[in-house]
Parts: structure tokens; C-alpha cells; sequence
């Protein structure tokens, strides 16, 4: 049976089942004995700032820096990455990264179980990974052993895919992204991978095509592309293919199976402002591939909880063109002071604006305290070479709502764009005063630095300003899942709308059957204004479901623009849609400037949120019952008093 909750961390959470056990099970800190010490949120946040600060110069600074990261800490206005809130001063041996990228060095047994090994060693750690097998020779490849020919790059996946399985983090496995460019001549076999009914090959990895502006070109063309590999030991191999048969398999098993992802990697490179350094150069992502990363780089996440932002929460509908007019010619205080007078719901920017500040210099501690628990010497050299960190957003549908936006409108597209480019400037600005006072990241070369195309986009002053005096980090955006961390926080996950309004809750107690839990919104809307259900609820609580999938893909586009790594978001269809549907969701993607892209069609995969529509013939009344994890989409296992997620360990 799961642990009691304490009835002190239950009342904190008011009577919250869900998020008090994810705090209480997942990060509240614990002797040496398993014991948790901390009962309640504030204690977390105490620790986790004194933590943090520890690492500043003198204790002038060490208190100051304490007492402001506590206070965006407090109310979970600022979530840092799940890593950091269970391992900031705790004694056990664990990373406060939460993941990593690991290359596989050459062509060879050595190279393939050496980076087995450093996943071993990550995982132990508490780390995800990311791994890219495109160096890795085709099959039919000739080989100096026995075995005369290569069983080629795919036929090690499950290897790596079981190190994953093997490996457990306090009750979980660990997290892998296995990618390959879709120019190598196993490109198929790659694609095809976990086409089993059952889902047994690689089920502990995720899987994604890093695709090339040379296919998306041919696909459009109806052209010829060309796979190939060349190494000095095989030479060259060439197969020339029609790049839509290509693009028909990866769009097919998308569809039948909500994998591979597909990552724009010319993109990503394009807009990436590490790229000018080979050893900043990105190589590969981690596994929800919102961070795209060097060799042995790291993700150090956190992620700002927009709906902690929002003025007068559900005042009136504010003229969003008219409120970043003001911001831009008069001020940030007069455009919230006009929306005041308007009665608007509006976003808080001041306070915004010191939870990004506070953020960054959060983080980039984050760097130095977390440089001795690295579980490879690579990842320590890696991560202080280039200080990248992973700034990012969470509770952005909560904010629209709360400012009565629907999230699929021009509205909010114009909001979202305004909104991330100011968080964007503000980063990157006191990414430049920190290093006025502790230096620039090792590899800042400065002329380098602001001629990449990520940095021309940042405010003319900022760019000056890096010229000038350099910056802190290499790269600083980044827009996460979330999961656990926006399940703890409150709100939803990353840039995702609303998955349901409601859905269904197991009773801590099974022989209490289930019970109908609300969005924490749709909650506080019925209460304030009266109604019995959603069928009462306005027009902007919209759910992903109901979406347009153009829409989605041209709101992840537009944030994009303003994130120097990239966006985790998937895009969820209906059960009718069709491959080639799919196909033309990617291909927009792409011509929007995404870096990467994951589709979820109702019914292609086991589980998830089951909707009203999928749920009618055992319910009537039930928006959305719990057949899957919420957050990640994996499967669930019965755990005595609850279900437990086998990917991230969110208890329902």
C-alpha cells in the first residue's frame, strides 16, 4: 500500500490527494533512512534556497540571494526541474540535472557499450538521456569479427532501451531518447522499430527522426533523396529512395503509433547560438527533446508558472494589441496601470519580470552547486563550458483562461508572441548582468556570439549589451513538459492546453470507488459565477481536443521564435485523422520554424486521457478517466491504493 499522506501536507495542498502525495512522495526530503523530514511545501522551498545560494561569494550575498529565490519559490511561482527540488541538500548521491546527452564516440563494440556504461552510470544518478546511433554502421555492413556483416545501428537500440529499463531512480526507471538522422541507410528499420502489438521492442525509450530541410525540400518536390554513410572502415554506401516513400513511414507509424517524433534539425541548428564552437555544437537531445544539447551537455531546468501572473483573474477580456502598444511606448507600469482602469485580466509583468530575473541567477547557481554531483567528469566540463540552462513556462493555458483568451484564437497568438519575447529579452539581459559580475561563459567568443540568428532577433540594446560586456550563458530557453513539477504546481504543463475539464480520481481508499475531479479553474469559475457543470462553462475553456491542429502548431511556431532551444508539445488528434493529415501538420510545422514536433492521434497508443467520446459506453457523465498517465502518456501500474506511472512516478 502507498504511504500515508501526513494530514499537514494534505491540508497544505487543501485535501488535494494528487499533489500532495507527487510533493510528499517525489520530493519532500528524507533521512538517511527513507523517513520524509518535510511535511509541507515551504520546507522544500526553505532547503532548496538555502541550498542554491550557498554557492554566491559571501554571505551578504548568500542571504540576500536565499531570501529572493525563496520568495519565487513560494507559491510555486518559479517550479525548478524535479532534479533540484529532490536534490538540493540532499545527502544522497543524485544529479540536479535532469538530463544529459551521451555520444556514442566511434563506430565499435567499445564505442556502443561505453556509452551503455555512461547511461548506467547516469541513470544511477538520477539523469535521463539522450543518444543519437547515426554513427553507427548500417546493416549488411561488413565487421572484423565473426559475424562477417553488421546487424546495423538498430539492432542495438534494445540494448540501449534495457540499460534504460534496468537501471531504477527511487521506484522509476530512467528516461531515454534514442534519435538518427534520416539520411542513414537504416532509416527504415529505425522507422519501424516498435511496430509490435504488444510494444515490447524498445519500450523504454522514446524514439525520433532528426529530419533534414534536404528531404522536407524533395518531399515537396516529389524528388529523390539519398541515404548514405561513410566511414573509414565501410567506405560509402549510397541508396537513393523517393523521399516520399521516406516521408509516407514516418507520417504512417506516427499515425499507428505516435512515434518517431520528428526534429527539424537543420532548424535546430539554424537558431541554436552554441554553433560556433564544436564543442558547444549540438549534437543531440534529451528525452522529451525540449533541450537540444552538446556532448555530455545538461539539462538544468526551470520553469516560471505563468497562471501565478495574471491580474484580476477573470475581469474582463483585455485588448491585447492595446496593452503591448502602451508596454512598448510608455512603460510597463502605465500599460498595467490602463488595463487596472479598464477592469482588464492582465499579465502581471512586473512581477513577471523579477521571477525571470531571479530565475536565471537561480539557475545558473543551479550550475555550480550541482558541478561535484555530475555523474561523469564530461557532464561537469560540459555543463560549466558552456552554462546553459533551461529557462522555461508552464500554466500557459491557465493564463489565457484566466484573461478569458480562448486558446486557439488570433488573441492568443498575438499574447503568446508578445509574452515570450519579453521573457526572452528580460533573460536574455540578466544573462549579461550576471556575467558583468561573474564572467562569460567559457567558450563566448563575442563576435561569434551576437552574429548568430537567434541573437540577431534579441532587443537591439540586449545585443549591445552582450557586445559589450558579454553573457553569462550560452543558451537559456527552452519550454519543457513540466509533468510532476505542473501537477505539484497547480496548473498545466508547459505551452499545452487543457487536456480536460474534468476527469476521474481512484479514492485513496479503492473501496470508495472514483470520485469527478475539476480543473482547479474550471473549479473557481463555477464557484464564483454559479453552474452545475461544464456544459455552464464560457467559450475559452477549451481543451486539446478541441483544437485545430494548424492552430496548435502555428501558436508552437510563434513561441519558438523567442526560445533558443526548443519546445516539448504534442499535438493531439482525433481518432479519425489520417496519415497524410498527419504528414501536412509536420510539413507546417516545419515551414513555422519548429525545431521539433510529436503528434498523439486518439487510440494509436494504449491508454493516456481517455475522453467522453471513447469513455460514453461505460460512463455518461465522465469527461476523462485515468487509463494512463496524464502527463507523459506512458502506462500505469497498479500500485495496491493507486496507480503508478512507469516513466515519471506520478501516483493517480
Amino acid at each position: 500500500m502507498g504511504a500515508k499522506i501526513p494530514e499537514e501536507t494534505l491540508r497544505w495542498f487543501g485535501g488535494d490527494e494528487l499533489r500532495a502525495r507527487v510533493f510528499y512522495e517525489k520530493y519532500a526530503l528524507r533521512d538517511e533512512n527513507g523517513v520524509q523530514i518535510e511535511k509541507t511545501p515551504p520546507e522544500m522551498w526553505k532547503r532548496v534556497a538555502k541550498e542554491i545560494a550557498s554557492v554566491e561569494e559571501d554571505e551578504k550575498k548568500r542571504e540576500l540571494y536565499s531570501s529572493l529565490f525563496y520568495e519565487i519559490l513560494s507559491d510555486f511561482k518559479f517550479i525548478p526541474g524535479g532534479r533540484i527540488m529532490f536534490g538540493a541538500g540532499n545527502k544522497r548521491r543524485a544529479t540536479l540535472l535532469n538530463c544529459y546527452y551521451i555520444p556514442i564516440k566511434e563506430d565499435s563494440i567499445e564505442g556502443i557499450f561505453d556509452c551503455a556504461k555512461e547511461m548506467a552510470r547516469t541513470y544511477s544518478f538520477g539523469g535521463g538521456v539522450g543518444i543519437d546511433i547515426t554513427i553507427l554502421r548500417p546493416k549488411g555492413s561488413p565487421v572484423n569479427n565473426s559475424a562477417i556483416f553488421s546487424t546495423g545501428a538498430v539492432s542495438f537500440m534494445d540494448l540501449f532501451s534495457k540499460v534504460t529499463g534496468t537501471i531504477g531512480q527511487a521506484g522509476r526507471r530512467g528516461a531515454l531518447m534514442i534519435t538518427i538522422e534520416d539520411r542513414h541507410p537504416d532509416i527504415f528499420d529505425f522507422i519501424d522499430v516498435k511496430d509490435d502489438p504488444l510494444r515490447l521492442n524498445v519500450r523504454f525509450a522514446n524514439i525520433s527522426v532528426k529530419v533534414s530541410d534536404e528531404l522536407m525540400r524533395k518531399v515537396k518536390e516529389n524528388g529523390i533523396f539519398t541515404l548514405w554513410f561513410e566511414s573509414e572502415r565501410v567506405k560509402r554506401i549510397e541508396i537513393r529512395i523517393r523521399a516520399r516513400d521516406l516521408w509516407s513511414r514516418i507520417c504512417n507509424r506516427a499515425w499507428s503509433s505516435a512515434e518517431p517524433g520528428v526534429i527539424f534539425w537543420d532548424t535546430a541548428r539554424r537558431f541554436s547560438p552554441t554553433e560556433y564552437d564544436e564543442k558547444m555544437s549540438i549534437k543531440g537531445c534529451n528525452p522529451c527533446s525540449e533541450q537540444m544539447l552538446e556532448d555530455y551537455g545538461c539539462c538544468n531546468l526551470g520553469n516560471i508558472n505563468l497562471m501565478k501572473f495574471v491580474k484580476n483573474v477573470f475581469g474582463k477580456k483585455p485588448d491585447v494589441e492595446k496593452f503591448w502598444e502602451i508596454v512598448e511606448k510608455k512603460g510597463i507600469e502605465k500599460a498595467m496601470e490602463y488595463a487596472e482602469s479598464r477592469g482588464w485580466a492582465y499579465p502581471d509583468l512586473l512581477g513577471l519580470q523579477k521571477v525571470v530575473r531571479v530565475g536565471m541567477r537561480f539557475l545558473d547557481d543551479v550550475l555550480d552547486y550541482s558541478a561535484p554531483r555530475h555523474p561523469l567528469p564530461q557532464q561537469r566540463e560540459a555543463s560549466l563550458y558552456t552554462r546553459r540552462t533551461g529557462l522555461g513556462a508552464t500554466g500557459l493555458a491557465d493564463m489565457l483562461c484566466e484573461m478569458r483568451i480562448k486558446y486557439d484564437t488570433d488573441s492568443a497568438v498575438y499574447m503568446m508572441d508578445k509574452l515570450f519575447e519579453f521573457i526572452k529579452n528580460t533573460a536574455y539581459d540578466e544573462s549579461v548582468e550576471i556575467a558583468k559580475e561573474k564572467g562569460s561563459f567559457p567558450a563566448f567568443r563575442r563576435e561569434k556570439h551576437v552574429d548568430m540568428e537567434f541573437v540577431k532577433g534579441i532587443n537591439e540594446e540586449i545585443r549591445e549589451k552582450i557586445w559589450n560586456f558579454g553573457i553569462r550563458n550560452a543558451c537559456l530557453l527552452t519550454i519543457p513538459p513540466v509533468g510532476s513539477g505542473a501537477i505539484l504546481g497547480g496548473t498545466t504543463g508547459g505551452i499545452e492546453p487543457i487536456f480536460a475539464l474534468s476527469y476521474i480520481r481512484r479514492s485513496e481508499s479503492l473501496s470508495q470507488g472514483t470520485f469527478k475531479v475539476y480543473h482547479w479553474l474550471v473549479a473557481l469559475y463555477l464557484a464564483e459565477y454559479g453552474g452545475k457543470g461544464e456544459e455552464d462553462l464560457p467559450d475559452f475553456f477549451i481543451t486539446a481536443h478541441q483544437i485545430d491542429p494548424k492552430m496548435r502548431v502555428r501558436i508552437q511556431g510563434v513561441i519558438q521564435k523567442h526560445i533558443d532551444s526548443s519546445i516539448s508539445s504534442t499535438v493531439n488528434l482525433p481518432k479519425s485523422t489520417t496519415p497524410e493529415e498527419i504528414g501536412k501538420i509536420y510539413e507546417l510545422a516545419w515551414e513555422y520554424g519548429c525545431k521539433g514536433i510529436t503528434v498523439y492521434r486518439e487510440g494509436s497508443r494504449e491508454g493516456v486521457l481517455i475522453t467522453e467520446e471513447e469513455y460514453k459506453s461505460k460512463s455518461e457523465d465522465f469527461e476523462a478517466v485515468f487509463e494512463n498517465c496524464p502527463e507523459c502518456g506512458s502506462s500505469l501500474k497498479s500500485s495496491n491504493s493507486h496507480l503508478v506511472c512507469r516513466t515519471c512516478g506520478i501516483m493517480i
